[in-house]
């Protein structure tokens, strides 16, 4: 690695995002060198209450979540309900280049700052709403999390055992998908108002977003007629952990046979069941008994690598101790500690894009209005008189 990525540094990001997809939004377009100024209201926004904490000790300062998403970020504190927030947020919105939000549709309507009104100063403003439902439909007041926005897209109904309920996948995919999707969205704007000159207004919905993921359900729904149905997982239990041999995949022919014979069993090479990919898959409760027994007993990453090389499509269910230890994630530099003066040195998560040789910022989270004198004072030319008024008011 060499410099940091530098592709977005003419970019100024005004984030008034509260929840996740925003956030995760804006710290890729922080990755990219965009400066992002992450606007909080004073009492902080509600990120900062959400774990983990160091020692499980809630602190403001140090939620792991917020120090992630808010990476490489400047912070201020604005009040946009006030009179006063909001003059402060046009004269911010007259010189930047993205908003992005994520509050009910309507609301910055409300308040006289939504894109209609801060792009008629600004023609060249792309504005990014990232709500539950997007801006219109019946369902557009409705609120949304992770578990509720699994189950509407379709996602939850593919997870989880056959007899059983579905099942929500761990952690946030699917608010973070909708982030990524937003990022997208942005960039192509971006490049359009280069040859334009015009900013865009920008419509995401998370629901949406995640109803695409499923769209191999959808067309099989379309052209088969039938829905797509939770089945048995083919995982294997190793000797620490869990496998997946991925022997009913659409491996390459000689494979099953090298397979065979590492197992020991020639003799399964020619039996009719086991034959192609395509009996496999037919008879993968017969293949996952013989292929069971295999694996029984041995490190799941010793058979990880021995299936790999092979050519099959194999895979293992690894714990956070697995990620960080991985040959693979430590060789692409992928995690980076970064000292924060709350919450002490956080080993974080990388991007999941490489530009080049170049390397994503490593900057920690601001603290809440770290960057007001810097931004209000320095930038807008607010005299320390004023700032005080605001801090007095609940402004800033």
């Amino acid at each position: 690695m060499t410099d940091e990525l530098h592709i977005l540094d003419d970019i100024t990001v005004l984030d008034l995002s509260r929840d996740i997809p925003g956030a995760y939004c804006t710290r890729l377009l922080a990755g990219l060198g965009a400066r992002v100024i992450a606007i909080e209201p004073p009492e902080g926004g509600p990120l900062r209450a959400a774990g983990p904490f160091p020692r499980d000790q809630p602190h403001p300062e140090a939620s792991g979540l917020f120090l992630y998403l808010n990476l490489a970020k400047q912070g201020v504190t604005l009040n946009l309900a006030s009179g006063d927030g909001q003059a402060i947020l046009k004269r911010l919105a007259a010189t930047a280049d993205v908003l992005v939000e994520d509050f009910a549709p309507g609301t910055l309507t409300g308040w006289g700052i939504d894109h209609a009104a801060l792009s008629a100063a600004h023609p060249g403003l792309i504005t990014t709403s990232i709500t539950p439902f997007g801006q219109d439909g019946p369902y557009r007041d409705y609120l949304t999390d992770e578990i509720v926005a699994e189950a509407l897209g379709g996602l939850m109904y593919t997870v989880g055992l056959p007899a059983r309920e579905p099942l929500k996948i761990g952690g946030n995919p699917v608010l973070c998908n909708a982030g990524g999707a937003a990022f997208s969205a942005i960039l192509a704007a971006l490049w359009q108002r280069d040859a334009s000159g015009e900013g865009q207004f920008i419509d995401v919905s998370i629901h949406e977003a995640t109803v695409m993921t499923q769209i191999h359900a959808s067309v099989l729904a379309a052209w088969g007629d039938e829905d797509v149905e939770r089945r048995t997982s083919d995982l294997l239990e190793a000797k620490d952990g869990w496998v997946s041999a991925g022997l009913a995949m659409g491996v390459a022919a000689d494979t099953w046979p090298a397979v065979c014979r590492m197992m020991g069993r020639p003799d399964l090479i020619d039996d009719s069941r086991f034959a192609t990919s395509a009996v496999r898959r037919d008879n993968r409760d017969a293949l996952n008994v013989i292929v069971g027994e295999w694996v029984r007993g041995q490190p799941k990453e010793e058979v990880y690598h021995l299936l790999q090389g092979l050519r099959s499509i194999a895979g293992y269910v690894a714990t956070t101790a697995d990620l960080y230890g991985s040959r693979q994630l430590n060789e692409r530099v992928f995690f980076q500690e970064i000292d924060h003066p709350v919450a002490g040195v956080v080993r974080y998560p990388g991007l999941p894009f490489r530009i080049g040789d170049a390397a994503w910022p490593v900057e920690r989270a601001p603290l809440l209005g770290e960057h007001n004198h810097d931004v209000y004072a320095a930038e807008l030319g607010y005299s320390a008189e004023e700032l005080v008024r605001f801090r007095q008011q609940g402004a800033i």
